[in-house]
């Protein structure tokens, strides 16, 4: 059978060319999907990491927001350029 198969590629070799280039054509594909794929879960996994972040402790003499504490909690006092 296998000298059957060695006659027909020395007689004709465009269909091996053929399925030859089919293969490597479906190799390169999975490999495309394959890399954009690890690359969209990790961009994924990046962003969940950043959305699950606790937020930065404020250091001393840092404005909180909406609110101005009365007394710093466990802070020397330090001169600031803004006058309440």
């Amino acid at each position: 059978m296998s000298s059957l198969l060695l006659t027909l590629a020395r007689e004709n070799p465009w269909p091996g060319i053929a399925l030859a280039s089919l293969n490597f054509m479906v190799a390169l594909s999975l490999v495309g999907m394959s890399l954009l794929l690890t690359v969209t879960i990790g961009a994924l996994a990046w962003l969940h990491d950043l959305a699950d972040r606790e937020p930065a402790p404020l250091r001393c003499g840092e404005p909180t927001g909406l609110r101005m504490p009365s007394t710093t909690l466990g802070c020397t006092p330090r001169q600031s350029w803004r006058k309440f």
